[in-house]
């Protein structure tokens, strides 16, 4: 029987095992599934379920001091995971809420609202489609 090394190696420069935590599961989940988050980027699609890697380590990115107004996100923007920093964002765009309307109205259209609206419609006495 093969035992699990504690890490991956000098080649790796010692990268450590992957501890999976609830908040790494949920962050590996939304790296899985980003190409719903934006509709204009395109990503490869991944066989299978969610793996996560063996060995990982998570960091964070430390801008450089040529980046200070260009590629740096103020104090008020960073978020502790990635997941936070995405739910941010979508209270901001509001993407997911005005997509789900839109997915509401589509499937509501042609039920009991429609038919009532039609009736309403006919007792008013106009006529759909018809330019006088």
């Amino acid at each position: 029987m093969q035992t699990k090394k504690a890490t991956a190696g000098k080649e790796w420069f010692g990268l450590p095992r992957t501890d999976l935590t609830p908040e790494l599961k949920r962050d590996l989940q939304l790296l899985k599934m980003r190409s719903v988050l934006d509709p204009h980027r395109h990503y490869r699609k991944d066989g299978g379920k969610m793996k996560a890697p063996e060995y990982s380590q998570v960091g964070t990115i430390v801008e450089g001091p040529t980046e200070y107004f260009t590629g740096r996100l103020e104090n008020k923007d960073r978020k502790r995971t990635f997941v936070e920093e995405v739910l941010a964002g979508e209270q901001e765009t509001k993407r997911f809420k005005r997509k789900y309307g839109e997915l509401q109205d589509k499937k509501t259209s042609g039920k009991k609202a429609f038919y009532k609206a039609l009736k309403a419609q006919r007792k008013s006495g106009v006529k759909k489609g018809s330019a006088g």
